[in-house]
Protein backbone atom coordinates (compact mmCIF):
# COMPACT_ATOMS: atom_id res chain seq x y z
CA UNK A 1 0.00 0.00 0.00
CA UNK A 2 2.93 2.66 0.84
CA UNK A 3 4.56 2.14 -2.52
CA UNK A 4 1.59 2.62 -4.61
CA UNK A 5 0.99 6.07 -3.08
CA UNK A 6 4.71 6.57 -3.65
CA UNK A 7 3.80 6.27 -7.43
CA UNK A 8 0.91 8.40 -6.94
CA UNK A 9 3.02 11.00 -4.98
CA UNK A 10 5.26 11.36 -8.00
CA UNK A 11 2.83 13.04 -10.63
CA UNK A 12 2.16 15.60 -7.90
CA UNK A 13 5.18 17.46 -9.45
CA UNK A 14 7.33 20.43 -7.55
CA UNK A 15 8.11 20.66 -3.65
CA UNK A 16 4.52 21.02 -2.62
CA UNK A 17 3.49 17.94 -0.69
CA UNK A 18 0.80 16.25 -2.03
CA UNK A 19 -2.35 15.01 0.38
CA UNK A 20 -1.29 11.43 -1.09
CA UNK A 21 2.17 12.15 0.13
CA UNK A 22 1.08 13.10 3.05
CA UNK A 23 -1.12 9.85 3.66
CA UNK A 24 2.01 7.93 2.19
CA UNK A 25 4.30 9.56 5.13
CA UNK A 26 1.60 9.19 7.93
CA UNK A 27 1.06 5.24 6.87
CA UNK A 28 4.70 5.13 6.72
CA UNK A 29 4.83 6.11 9.97
CA UNK A 30 2.25 3.67 11.06
CA UNK A 31 3.60 0.62 9.96
CA UNK A 32 7.44 1.63 11.45
CA UNK A 33 5.66 1.92 15.09
CA UNK A 34 3.83 -1.18 14.46
CA UNK A 35 7.19 -2.81 13.73
CA UNK A 36 8.44 -1.43 16.82
CA UNK A 37 5.81 -2.90 19.04
CA UNK A 38 5.64 -6.12 17.18
CA UNK A 39 9.84 -6.43 18.41
CA UNK A 40 8.47 -4.93 21.84
CA UNK A 41 5.73 -7.21 22.31
CA UNK A 42 7.86 -10.31 20.67
CA UNK A 43 10.93 -9.99 23.05
CA UNK A 44 7.88 -9.70 25.74
CA UNK A 45 6.87 -13.19 24.81
CA UNK A 46 9.92 -14.29 24.45
CA UNK A 47 10.93 -13.50 27.89
CA UNK A 48 7.59 -15.02 29.37
CA UNK A 49 8.28 -17.93 27.07
CA UNK A 50 11.75 -18.44 28.55
CA UNK A 51 10.57 -17.99 32.33
CA UNK A 52 7.55 -20.67 31.53
CA UNK A 53 10.78 -23.00 30.36
CA UNK A 54 10.65 -26.25 33.26
CA UNK A 55 13.46 -25.97 35.25
CA UNK A 56 14.68 -29.62 36.05
CA UNK A 57 15.50 -28.77 39.54
CA UNK A 58 12.38 -27.54 40.43
CA UNK A 59 9.32 -29.37 41.48
CA UNK A 60 6.16 -27.82 42.54
CA UNK A 61 4.49 -28.67 46.04
CA UNK A 62 0.68 -28.73 47.14
CA UNK A 63 -0.26 -27.60 50.76
CA UNK A 64 -3.47 -29.40 51.47
CA UNK A 65 -5.49 -27.60 53.86
CA UNK A 66 -7.01 -30.10 55.95
CA UNK A 67 -3.60 -31.84 56.89
CA UNK A 68 -1.43 -28.85 56.31
CA UNK A 69 1.57 -31.01 54.16
CA UNK A 70 4.03 -30.16 52.01
CA UNK A 71 3.46 -32.55 49.42
CA UNK A 72 5.88 -33.01 46.14
CA UNK A 73 6.47 -35.74 43.56
CA UNK A 74 9.82 -37.82 43.58
CA UNK A 75 10.76 -40.83 41.86
CA UNK A 76 12.17 -44.03 42.93
CA UNK A 77 14.04 -46.26 41.23
CA UNK A 78 13.99 -43.84 38.18
CA UNK A 79 10.72 -45.28 37.43
CA UNK A 80 8.15 -44.82 40.09
CA UNK A 81 6.56 -41.72 40.54
CA UNK A 82 5.42 -40.64 44.11
CA UNK A 83 3.85 -38.14 46.23
CA UNK A 84 5.84 -37.17 49.25
CA UNK A 85 5.41 -35.21 52.42
CA UNK A 86 8.58 -32.99 53.34
CA UNK A 87 9.37 -33.08 57.26
CA UNK A 88 12.32 -31.06 59.00
CA UNK A 89 11.28 -33.07 62.05
CA UNK A 90 11.33 -36.45 60.32
CA UNK A 91 14.18 -38.97 60.25
CA UNK A 92 16.87 -38.03 57.95
CA UNK A 93 18.99 -41.21 56.82
CA UNK A 94 15.75 -42.74 55.89
CA UNK A 95 12.79 -42.73 53.54
CA UNK A 96 9.37 -43.55 54.38
CA UNK A 97 6.65 -45.32 52.41
CA UNK A 98 3.07 -46.10 53.24
CA UNK A 99 2.62 -50.17 53.25
CA UNK A 100 -0.16 -49.95 50.80
CA UNK A 101 2.17 -48.39 48.10
CA UNK A 102 4.60 -50.99 48.44
CA UNK A 103 2.25 -53.56 48.34
CA UNK A 104 1.66 -52.42 44.68
CA UNK A 105 5.28 -51.68 44.08
CA UNK A 106 6.88 -55.18 45.29
CA UNK A 107 10.46 -54.32 43.43
CA UNK A 108 10.74 -51.41 46.00
CA UNK A 109 11.20 -54.05 48.93
CA UNK A 110 14.82 -55.04 49.67
CA UNK A 111 16.16 -58.87 49.65
CA UNK A 112 16.74 -58.45 53.31
CA UNK A 113 14.91 -58.80 56.71
CA UNK A 114 14.04 -55.82 58.17
CA UNK A 115 14.32 -54.56 61.40
CA UNK A 116 10.71 -53.92 62.98
CA UNK A 117 10.07 -51.14 65.88
CA UNK A 118 6.68 -49.01 66.92
CA UNK A 119 7.28 -45.91 65.36
CA UNK A 120 4.04 -42.56 65.35
CA UNK A 121 3.76 -38.62 65.89
CA UNK A 122 5.64 -37.03 68.16
CA UNK A 123 2.15 -34.84 68.61
CA UNK A 124 0.25 -38.23 69.41
CA UNK A 125 0.32 -40.79 71.48
CA UNK A 126 -0.77 -43.47 69.17
CA UNK A 127 2.17 -45.58 67.25
CA UNK A 128 2.40 -48.28 64.79
CA UNK A 129 5.24 -51.14 63.16
CA UNK A 130 7.26 -49.97 61.05
CA UNK A 131 9.88 -52.01 59.17
CA UNK A 132 12.97 -50.79 58.58
CA UNK A 133 15.81 -51.79 56.20
CA UNK A 134 19.29 -50.62 56.07
CA UNK A 135 19.95 -50.25 52.54
CA UNK A 136 20.31 -47.35 50.45
CA UNK A 137 18.12 -45.64 48.35
CA UNK A 138 18.26 -43.11 45.68
CA UNK A 139 15.50 -40.56 45.32
CA UNK A 140 14.94 -38.31 42.56
CA UNK A 141 13.91 -34.69 43.00
CA UNK A 142 13.56 -32.68 39.78
CA UNK A 143 16.75 -33.50 38.14
CA UNK A 144 18.66 -34.08 41.45
CA UNK A 145 19.40 -37.45 42.68
CA UNK A 146 19.48 -38.19 46.64
CA UNK A 147 20.99 -40.86 48.48
CA UNK A 148 19.30 -41.77 52.00
CA UNK A 149 20.64 -44.66 53.97
CA UNK A 150 17.68 -47.08 54.57
CA UNK A 151 13.93 -47.40 54.05
CA UNK A 152 11.28 -47.86 56.03
CA UNK A 153 7.67 -49.12 55.64
CA UNK A 154 4.74 -48.26 57.56
CA UNK A 155 0.95 -48.12 57.59
CA UNK A 156 1.84 -44.07 57.44
CA UNK A 157 -1.55 -42.56 55.96
CA UNK A 158 -3.13 -44.21 59.24
CA UNK A 159 -0.22 -43.09 61.33
CA UNK A 160 -0.34 -39.78 60.21
CA UNK A 161 -3.68 -39.39 59.08
CA UNK A 162 -3.66 -38.70 55.77
CA UNK A 163 -4.31 -39.28 52.21
CA UNK A 164 -2.68 -36.81 50.45
CA UNK A 165 0.99 -38.64 50.43
CA UNK A 166 2.63 -42.19 50.24
CA UNK A 167 5.79 -41.65 52.36
CA UNK A 168 7.96 -38.98 54.28
CA UNK A 169 11.10 -37.58 53.56
CA UNK A 170 13.93 -35.31 54.81
CA UNK A 171 17.03 -33.69 53.60
CA UNK A 172 19.39 -36.65 53.91
CA UNK A 173 21.58 -36.57 56.28
CA UNK A 174 24.62 -36.34 54.58
CA UNK A 175 23.60 -33.17 51.82
CA UNK A 176 26.04 -30.99 52.22
CA UNK A 177 26.05 -30.21 48.17
CA UNK A 178 22.54 -28.58 47.88
CA UNK A 179 21.12 -25.38 49.09
CA UNK A 180 16.86 -26.10 49.38
CA UNK A 181 14.83 -23.42 48.44
CA UNK A 182 11.37 -23.18 49.87
CA UNK A 183 9.69 -20.62 47.48
CA UNK A 184 6.18 -20.11 49.32
CA UNK A 185 5.25 -17.35 47.04
CA UNK A 186 5.22 -19.50 44.00
CA UNK A 187 4.96 -22.73 46.03
CA UNK A 188 8.24 -24.47 44.47
CA UNK A 189 10.81 -26.27 45.78
CA UNK A 190 14.20 -25.97 44.19
CA UNK A 191 17.25 -27.66 44.47
CA UNK A 192 20.23 -25.39 43.82
CA UNK A 193 24.39 -26.68 43.79
CA UNK A 194 25.69 -25.04 47.15
CA UNK A 195 28.93 -24.60 44.96
CA UNK A 196 29.06 -20.89 44.20
CA UNK A 197 25.13 -20.16 45.47
CA UNK A 198 24.85 -16.64 46.94
CA UNK A 199 21.31 -15.61 49.15
CA UNK A 200 18.97 -13.34 48.24
CA UNK A 201 20.46 -10.17 49.47
CA UNK A 202 17.12 -9.05 51.50
CA UNK A 203 17.26 -12.76 53.10
CA UNK A 204 17.74 -12.51 57.06
CA UNK A 205 20.14 -15.41 57.77
CA UNK A 206 20.24 -17.52 61.01
CA UNK A 207 22.61 -20.01 62.23
CA UNK A 208 21.64 -23.62 62.33
CA UNK A 209 22.41 -24.92 66.04
CA UNK A 210 21.78 -28.14 65.48
CA UNK A 211 24.01 -30.13 63.24
CA UNK A 212 21.52 -33.32 63.26
CA UNK A 213 17.91 -33.30 61.45
CA UNK A 214 16.43 -30.79 62.99
CA UNK A 215 17.17 -27.15 62.14
CA UNK A 216 17.11 -25.19 64.99
CA UNK A 217 17.66 -21.21 64.67
CA UNK A 218 17.87 -18.29 67.79
CA UNK A 219 14.68 -16.35 66.51
CA UNK A 220 14.43 -12.73 68.37
CA UNK A 221 10.81 -11.79 68.37
CA UNK A 222 8.53 -8.58 70.75
CA UNK A 223 5.44 -9.77 70.55
CA UNK A 224 1.92 -7.78 71.18
CA UNK A 225 -1.64 -9.43 72.56
CA UNK A 226 -4.93 -8.02 71.59
CA UNK A 227 -4.95 -5.97 74.27
CA UNK A 228 -1.95 -4.62 74.23
CA UNK A 229 0.08 -6.61 76.85
CA UNK A 230 4.09 -7.45 75.32
CA UNK A 231 6.41 -10.13 75.88
CA UNK A 232 10.20 -10.65 74.38
CA UNK A 233 10.51 -14.25 73.56
CA UNK A 234 14.19 -14.87 72.53
CA UNK A 235 14.61 -18.75 72.34
CA UNK A 236 15.82 -21.33 69.79
CA UNK A 237 13.29 -22.59 67.75
CA UNK A 238 12.77 -25.75 65.98
CA UNK A 239 12.06 -25.18 62.29
CA UNK A 240 9.62 -28.14 62.13
CA UNK A 241 7.82 -27.73 58.30
CA UNK A 242 5.83 -30.62 58.67
CA UNK A 243 4.20 -28.68 61.80
CA UNK A 244 1.26 -26.41 60.60
CA UNK A 245 1.25 -23.68 63.13
CA UNK A 246 2.63 -20.29 62.91
CA UNK A 247 4.78 -20.58 66.46
CA UNK A 248 4.05 -23.09 69.22
CA UNK A 249 5.03 -23.50 72.71
CA UNK A 250 5.09 -26.51 74.45
CA UNK A 251 3.85 -26.86 78.44
CA UNK A 252 6.02 -26.06 80.51
CA UNK A 253 8.18 -23.38 79.93
CA UNK A 254 7.93 -19.22 81.45
CA UNK A 255 6.37 -18.28 77.65
CA UNK A 256 3.74 -20.86 78.06
CA UNK A 257 2.49 -19.31 81.59
CA UNK A 258 1.91 -16.22 80.39
CA UNK A 259 -0.56 -17.05 78.05
CA UNK A 260 -2.25 -19.60 80.23
CA UNK A 261 -3.32 -16.66 82.33
CA UNK A 262 -5.08 -15.40 79.09
CA UNK A 263 -8.60 -15.71 78.41
CA UNK A 264 -8.95 -14.86 74.85
CA UNK A 265 -7.66 -17.90 73.25
CA UNK A 266 -9.39 -20.15 70.71
CA UNK A 267 -9.57 -23.90 71.68
CA UNK A 268 -9.55 -26.29 69.11
CA UNK A 269 -9.33 -30.37 69.13
CA UNK A 270 -6.17 -31.77 67.76
CA UNK A 271 -5.40 -35.72 67.69
CA UNK A 272 -5.88 -37.08 70.75
CA UNK A 273 -5.39 -33.62 72.71
CA UNK A 274 -6.40 -30.37 71.77
CA UNK A 275 -4.17 -26.64 71.76
CA UNK A 276 -5.46 -23.01 72.60
CA UNK A 277 -4.18 -20.04 70.24
CA UNK A 278 -3.55 -15.89 70.86
CA UNK A 279 -3.82 -14.05 67.87
CA UNK A 280 -0.90 -11.63 68.62
CA UNK A 281 1.83 -9.04 66.45
CA UNK A 282 5.14 -10.14 66.26
CA UNK A 283 7.94 -7.57 65.43
CA UNK A 284 11.51 -9.70 64.08
CA UNK A 285 14.90 -7.47 64.70
CA UNK A 286 13.73 -4.76 65.34
CA UNK A 287 12.06 -3.95 62.28
CA UNK A 288 10.02 -6.58 60.53
CA UNK A 289 6.62 -6.25 61.72
CA UNK A 290 4.07 -9.43 61.13
CA UNK A 291 0.61 -9.31 61.91
CA UNK A 292 -1.53 -12.20 62.39
CA UNK A 293 0.76 -13.91 63.70
CA UNK A 294 -0.69 -17.32 66.02
CA UNK A 295 0.95 -18.66 69.45
CA UNK A 296 -0.43 -21.95 69.75
CA UNK A 297 0.22 -23.53 73.61
CA UNK A 298 -0.12 -27.22 73.96
CA UNK A 299 -1.04 -28.13 77.72
CA UNK A 300 -0.06 -31.39 77.16
CA UNK A 301 3.33 -32.93 77.31
CA UNK A 302 4.23 -33.70 74.05
CA UNK A 303 7.81 -36.13 72.53
CA UNK A 304 8.57 -32.65 70.67
CA UNK A 305 12.34 -32.44 71.88
CA UNK A 306 11.62 -28.60 71.74
CA UNK A 307 9.50 -26.20 73.77
CA UNK A 308 9.52 -23.65 71.10
CA UNK A 309 8.95 -24.19 67.49
CA UNK A 310 8.31 -22.63 64.21
CA UNK A 311 5.99 -23.96 61.29
CA UNK A 312 4.83 -23.85 57.91
CA UNK A 313 2.29 -20.52 58.90
CA UNK A 314 5.11 -18.43 59.63
CA UNK A 315 7.66 -19.88 57.35
CA UNK A 316 4.89 -19.28 54.58
CA UNK A 317 5.59 -15.26 54.89
CA UNK A 318 9.28 -15.89 53.75
CA UNK A 319 10.83 -17.62 50.84
CA UNK A 320 13.14 -20.43 53.04
CA UNK A 321 16.67 -21.44 51.92
CA UNK A 322 18.16 -24.22 53.80
CA UNK A 323 22.22 -24.63 53.70
CA UNK A 324 23.43 -27.51 54.95
CA UNK A 325 27.37 -26.89 53.41
CA UNK A 326 27.19 -23.46 55.58
CA UNK A 327 24.61 -24.69 58.21
CA UNK A 328 22.68 -21.63 57.97
CA UNK A 329 19.12 -21.09 57.23
CA UNK A 330 17.72 -18.06 55.08
CA UNK A 331 14.62 -16.22 55.38
CA UNK A 332 13.68 -14.05 52.34
CA UNK A 333 10.50 -12.27 53.09
CA UNK A 334 7.60 -12.01 51.08
CA UNK A 335 3.78 -10.62 50.57
CA UNK A 336 0.60 -11.27 50.06
CA UNK A 337 0.75 -14.03 52.91
CA UNK A 338 -2.41 -16.32 53.27
CA UNK A 339 -3.03 -18.16 55.97
CA UNK A 340 -3.38 -22.05 55.57
CA UNK A 341 -6.94 -23.04 57.48
CA UNK A 342 -8.12 -26.16 58.86
CA UNK A 343 -11.40 -26.50 57.82
CA UNK A 344 -12.04 -29.54 59.58
CA UNK A 345 -10.50 -28.11 62.95
CA UNK A 346 -13.45 -28.04 65.48
CA UNK A 347 -13.87 -26.23 68.39
CA UNK A 348 -12.93 -28.04 71.36
CA UNK A 349 -15.05 -28.07 74.45
CA UNK A 350 -13.84 -30.50 77.00
CA UNK A 351 -11.36 -33.26 77.81
CA UNK A 352 -12.46 -37.06 79.23
CA UNK A 353 -9.68 -39.21 78.48
CA UNK A 354 -9.98 -42.99 79.65
CA UNK A 355 -7.84 -43.59 82.72
CA UNK A 356 -6.41 -46.62 84.22
CA UNK A 357 -9.95 -47.95 85.57
CA UNK A 358 -11.86 -47.37 82.09
CA UNK A 359 -13.67 -44.44 83.18
CA UNK A 360 -13.93 -41.07 81.44
CA UNK A 361 -13.14 -38.48 83.67
CA UNK A 362 -13.42 -34.67 82.81
CA UNK A 363 -9.98 -33.44 82.97
CA UNK A 364 -10.44 -30.61 81.16
CA UNK A 365 -13.08 -28.04 80.31
CA UNK A 366 -12.59 -24.80 77.77
CA UNK A 367 -12.90 -21.81 79.86
CA UNK A 368 -14.35 -19.55 76.68
CA UNK A 369 -17.54 -17.88 77.38
CA UNK A 370 -19.69 -19.69 74.39
CA UNK A 371 -18.64 -23.01 75.53
CA UNK A 372 -21.68 -24.26 75.62
CA UNK A 373 -20.59 -27.46 77.85
CA UNK A 374 -19.41 -24.98 80.38
CA UNK A 375 -22.56 -23.12 80.90
CA UNK A 376 -24.71 -26.00 80.81
CA UNK A 377 -22.90 -27.40 84.10
CA UNK A 378 -20.19 -29.97 82.71
CA UNK A 379 -17.05 -29.50 85.60
CA UNK A 380 -13.63 -31.11 85.57
CA UNK A 381 -13.66 -34.24 87.96
CA UNK A 382 -17.02 -35.68 86.47
CA UNK A 383 -17.68 -38.89 84.97
CA UNK A 384 -19.03 -39.29 81.89
CA UNK A 385 -20.85 -42.75 81.64
CA UNK A 386 -23.45 -42.24 78.65
CA UNK A 387 -24.54 -39.68 76.22
CA UNK A 388 -28.01 -39.53 74.49
CA UNK A 389 -28.54 -43.01 76.57
CA UNK A 390 -25.16 -44.71 74.65
CA UNK A 391 -22.53 -45.29 76.51
CA UNK A 392 -19.65 -43.60 76.10
CA UNK A 393 -17.42 -46.36 75.73
CA UNK A 394 -19.21 -47.95 73.06
CA UNK A 395 -19.09 -44.45 71.24
CA UNK A 396 -16.87 -44.89 67.96
CA UNK A 397 -15.01 -42.07 66.66
CA UNK A 398 -17.55 -41.62 63.34
CA UNK A 399 -20.28 -41.83 66.18
CA UNK A 400 -18.74 -38.92 68.06
CA UNK A 401 -18.93 -36.75 64.59
CA UNK A 402 -22.71 -37.27 64.25
CA UNK A 403 -23.25 -35.94 68.18
CA UNK A 404 -22.48 -32.24 66.35
CA UNK A 405 -24.99 -32.59 64.61
CA UNK A 406 -27.73 -32.81 67.21
CA UNK A 407 -29.57 -30.17 68.39
CA UNK A 408 -29.61 -31.46 72.50
CA UNK A 409 -27.13 -33.73 73.66
CA UNK A 410 -27.79 -35.62 76.98
CA UNK A 411 -24.56 -36.31 79.40
CA UNK A 412 -25.56 -39.14 82.21
CA UNK A 413 -22.68 -38.04 84.63
CA UNK A 414 -21.40 -39.15 88.18
CA UNK A 415 -20.25 -36.37 90.15
CA UNK A 416 -19.67 -36.83 94.13
CA UNK A 417 -21.11 -40.62 93.88
CA UNK A 418 -24.66 -39.07 92.89
CA UNK A 419 -25.72 -39.97 89.16
CA UNK A 420 -26.78 -36.56 87.34
CA UNK A 421 -28.17 -35.69 83.31
CA UNK A 422 -26.60 -32.84 82.22
CA UNK A 423 -28.49 -31.26 78.90
CA UNK A 424 -26.33 -29.09 76.53
CA UNK A 425 -28.24 -27.19 73.90
CA UNK A 426 -26.11 -27.79 70.76
CA UNK A 427 -25.21 -23.92 68.97
CA UNK A 428 -24.59 -25.53 65.37
CA UNK A 429 -23.47 -22.21 63.88
CA UNK A 430 -20.46 -21.99 66.29
CA UNK A 431 -17.88 -21.14 63.97
CA UNK A 432 -15.52 -24.37 62.61
CA UNK A 433 -11.63 -24.34 61.58
CA UNK A 434 -8.04 -23.50 63.62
Amino acid sequence: MAIILLVMAGYGGGNKQSTDELITVDVTKTNYVRMKKNIFFYFIFAAICSSCTENPNRVNFTINPNDRKIVFPVQLNDSITVNMTFDTGCDDRAISLDSSFVASHLSLVPDASPDTSQVGSAWADYRTLNLAYNIPQTVKVGNTSLIYNGLQILNWKKALQTNDSEGILNIPQNDTTNVWEWNFKHNYLEIHPAKNFQMPKNCFLFPMQDRGCNPLIQIPLQIQCANGDTLTINRTFFVDMGMPFDIAIMYPCKEWEFFDKRDDAVWTSYMDSYFRHHAITATLFDNVTMDAIRIYTFDNPHSVESKYIIGINFLKRFNVFIDRKNWQLGLQPIKNFQRIVNPLGRRFHYSAPKNSEGKYIVTKIADYKDNYYKTAGLQEGDEIIAINDKLLKDITHEESREFYKKDILVLDIIRDGESLKIVVPVDKNEKQGD
